[in-house]
């Protein structure tokens, strides 16, 4: 499968959970992004999510959900 900007991806690292978006591939690299959940330190949902996690991985390292 070929995965493309906008796709959801799993990334293949130890410690990282959930899905990313991809956002940007340049050659063999791949930026993809996941947004903070918008939870506060006290356990409050804020409801935004003002901050992204990004990550910028080699295909090996993700895979298409």
């Amino acid at each position: 499968m070929k995965i493309k900007v906008g796709d959801y991806v799993k990334v293949l690292i130890v410690g990282m959970n959930g899905y990313y978006t991809v956002d940007e591939i340049n050659d063999d690299e791949y930026t993809v992004s996941q947004p903070y959940s918008g939870m506060s330190t006290r356990g409050h949902y804020s409801g935004k999510s003002s901050y992204k996690h990004t990550l910028d991985v080699p295909l090996e390292k993700i895979t298409k959900t």
